[in-house]
């Protein structure tokens, strides 16, 4: 009996080829697509999964109250982890980092220049107990001791055959910071799922007093607490205490209302609040979003299956009437057709592999990840029978239901009809339901370009074009004075602005908008309210290369120590100054220093526009100098680079020259959405596709239920195109009722999704007038072919097949 079900569902699918071709095109894509995001979806939802303790992991992250709203950090104190430690029995083990990006390591020979290279992965200064908390596997050395002395290192294994060719590197030594570290052992490679990729880890004993010296008033963004729990220990038994614990350090000079919070390592890679050290943040909504994506192109496939099948149905009519007289019970004729659409799906599946794989490598590379698709990973062979025997359900019952509950009177009469063959209303149903997932996903995919190119176009208050930024060593002589460093820098910017390409340059620790951002509060005279700012440090021909324009006062002068301030108009608002004017000559103190306002600057967006304007004050420091701002000629701009390299290295031989157009650094602030953006319109387009397949299989049904209806129709007299309105005019209908149910679903996400930039598009009419529309172009382009088919058969056979 088997064997006979087999031979024939392999008879029906091959006699029925292009059906059989569009079910399989349908649900390869979809369910490649959704194999591929659920690969996604994993691989975030597994950061850090790997350590055995994960579940007891805490990290201390600081909030407090700003100019316009909370602010968040994941940075605290230095001498918090210490006193956490004594002040809270609960805690089982407490551990500090302090994670430095960018790292030039050197590695002394015994004779001639050292090897050096540029850790783009950084250095991490770590307590012993790190590994404690932390699961890395050794491979050499003991991780327990190995950061207890100054002045040791644990390297890993990647990292240990890149600066030595060998992985056993124990006792070899290495530099960082002009102070030489011993390796004391040597730990796996990072893995890629982890949001602390450290792959050289240095005492903390080594810089132990410069931390402590730093106090409770001093906070790094990458300087973290990390703990354990006492096994049964709830979190909120540590955050009742977190008052008590805030005023017995922070006192009375907490006027900024800062306080501590513990936050589960779980939601340490989701939070974009706190951020991490992998510097990348995945929300949980954009998982759920991804999640109802993986989710609407497997169901868009199902639905064009039903589609497809229940437009063949009438012609297997017969066939079920001869079985069912033949003495077949409704069971066995459902099992049949159930295997065809199994047998379908199974074969779809194996495609969907083989294009989840070939995708991969182009995802991979786009995203910059490892992902990769096995079916030895229990999950994956999982999800694959899961969605293998969901989609043969989904696909196969309700047509095997239908098909096999004909009566076969009827169907050997050959009087099946649209009402009482095939759920006429169900399967209207299902069309616009595929019409709400693709105007749902339409709408959505054009808020997003939309936001992206505003971000693109949007002033940011400066000038962003042709400027180069180039760091400059800050600590290229084991203890620089202030004068010294000062000299080195100007000669370099001097140097550089004798050569022909340059227009201008400048000193300063970071463009006008930058990721690198200094924070302080400060007070200003007749005023003891404590009000949070960002600093600059910059030089005189900051505002010119930039293009800020002074709205009140003067620019600075060139000096080694600050003279006087600059503020923005947002700073000079938020303590109470509407007129920009006013506040020229008011003392400030921030830093401990009391200085007057020189001039007023023009506000501009020193963050991303996730971000409202803040308040800003610039001063010339000297020793907060770190970049050098070169405006160049766009005629022969890497000549001029070139040029400024051997400059550079000229006065800079012991350090690795590199440089950043700002306008791609600015850019880099949205590289988050804009692959966000790129991957839906991708995932977007195969929903439209499944969707157009779904589309051609009603219009397929509608030709083969009006055949009769369309020869009499042209028979006495009916024009092509007026039968083509008669086709289309019903997709208007459900395309209506489509749109109805998506626009206000769309808004509400959209909106939520762009709520989390301070500025952002307002979404209007038109972005619903072009989703209706390209809706409309759609389904018109796909109904098209098979309705005017339809409407230039000849009436005579028309009529004769019926």
């Amino acid at each position: 009996m088997l064997k006979n079900y087999l031979k024939t569902a392999f008879r029906n699918l091959w006699r029925e080829k292009n059906k059989t071709t569009l079910n399989v095109l349908g649900l390869t894509v979809g369910i490649a697509g959704s194999l591929v995001l659920f690969l996604l979806i994993r691989y975030h939802n597994s950061f850090d999964l790997n350590h055995s303790k994960h579940d007891r992991i805490y990290r201390v992250v600081t909030m407090s109250d700003g100019n316009s709203g909370k602010n968040y950090t994941a940075g605290v104190p230095t001498v918090l982890p210490e006193a956490f430690k004594n002040d809270f029995a609960e805690a089982d083990e407490v551990t500090f980092t302090s994670y430095r990006s960018g790292a030039l390591i050197s590695i002394p020979k015994s004779s001639g220049e050292p090897k050096r290279y540029e850790e783009e992965r950084g250095v991490t200064f770590a307590q012993p107990n790190f590994f404690k908390i932390f699961d890395r596997k050794i491979l050499s050395g003991d991780a327990a001791k190995g950061l207890e002395q100054p002045n040791e290192a644990i390297l890993s294994k990647k990292l240990a055959l890149k600066y030595f060719g060998k992985e056993d590197a124990l006792g070899s030594v290495l530099e960082y910071d002009k102070i030489q570290y011993k390796v004391t052992a040597i730990m796996a490679d990072a893995p890629t799922n982890t949001d602390f990729p450290f792959e050289l880890m240095l005492s903390y004993a080594t810089k132990k007093s410069d931390f402590e010296k730093q106090g409770w008033h001093s906070i790094w963004s990458d300087e973290h607490c990390y703990l354990t729990l006492k096994e049964n220990t709830k979190p909120g038994a540590v955050e009742s205490k977190m008052p008590a614990f805030v005023k017995k350090y922070l006192g009375e000079e907490n006027r900024d209302n800062q306080t501590f919070a513990l936050q589960p390592l779980s939601t340490v890679h989701f939070d974009e609040r706190f951020g991490n050290y992998n510097y990348n943040t995945v929300s949980q909504s954009m998982l759920l979003a991804l999640s109802v994506i993986a989710f609407f192109l497997v169901l868009t496939a199902c639905i064009n299956f039903i589609n497809l099948s229940t437009a063949d149905a009438i012609k297997r009519s017969k066939e079920v009437g001869i079985r069912k007289s033949l003495g077949s019970t409704r069971q066995q004729l459902v099992f049949q057709f159930l295997g065809e659409t199994t047998l379908i799906t199974v074969f779809s599946v194996g495609l969907a592999l083989l294009l989840a794989k070939v995708s991969l490598s182009f995802l991979n590379s786009f995203l910059k990840l490892k992902l990769v698709l096995s079916l030895a990973d229990p999950s994956i062979l999982i999800f694959v029978i899961g969605v293998t025997v969901l989609v043969s359900l989904l696909s196969g019952l309700y047509p095997s239901l239908v098909v096999s509950g004909y009566d076969p009177a009827l169907a050997l009469k050959n009087k099946i009809g649209n009402k009482n063959s095939s759920g006429y209303l169900l399967r209207r149903g299902l069309v616009v339901a595929q019409f709400f997932i693709s105007q749902f996903l339409i709408i959505g995919t054009i808020v997003l370009i939309a936001q992206m190119n505003y971000f693109r176009n949007k002033d940011l208050g400066f000038r962003k074009d042709a400027i180069i930024t180039v760091p400059v060593p800050v600590k290229e002589d084991p203890s620089p004075t202030d004068s010294s460093k000062s000299s080195k820098m100007r000669t370099l910017r001097t140097e550089i602005l004798r050569l022909k390409g340059v227009e201008l340059a400048s000193l300063n620790n970071s463009a006008p908008s930058s990721g690198m951002v200094m924070g302080s509060g400060l007070t200003i005279e007749g005023d003891e309210k404590f009000y949070e700012t960002q600093v600059k440090a910059i030089d005189s021909s900051y505002l010119t290369l930039y293009g800020l324009r002074l709205v009140a006062g003067k620019n600075i002068a060139d000096a080694d120590t600050a003279r006087g301030f600059l503020v923005n108009e947002k700073l000079a608002s938020t303590v109470g100054y509407k007129n920009p004017s006013d506040i020229i000559g008011k003392t400030i103190r921030v830093w401990g220093k009391k200085l007057p306002v020189a001039g007023v600057v023009k506000d501009f967006h020193t963050v991303s526009l996730r971000s409202p304007i803040e308040a800003t004050i610039m001063m010339n420091r000297i020793r907060n100098y770190g970049s050098l701002s070169v405006k160049i000629s766009p005629v022969n701009m890497q000549e001029t680079i070139k040029e400024i390299q051997s400059k550079w290295e000229m006065l800079y031989p012991d350090f690795i020259f590199s440089y950043q157009f700002l306008d791609e650094s600015i850019r880099e602030f949205y590289e988050d959405e804009q692959r966000t953006s790129t991957l839906l319109t991708i995932f977007t387009s195969l929903a439209i596709f499944i969707g157009c397949l779904g589309l051609f299989g009603l219009a397929s049904f509608m030709a083969n239920q009006k055949t009769k209806e369309i020869g009499v129709r042209k028979v006495m007299g009916a024009s092509v195109r007026s039968i083509i309105l008669l086709f289309t005019k019903e997709f208007v209908v459900l395309i209506v009722i489509g749109f109805v149910i998506a626009a206000p679903l769309a808004w509400y996400f959209s909106n939520q999704w762009l709520n989390q930039f301070a500025y952002k598009i307002n979404i209007g009419p038109i972005v619903f007038v072009v989703g209706l529309a390209v809706t409309f172009l759609i389904a018109i382009a796909t109904v098209g072919y098979r309705s005017f088919k339809a409407a230039n058969a000849n009436p005579v056979d028309s009529l004769k097949y019926e």
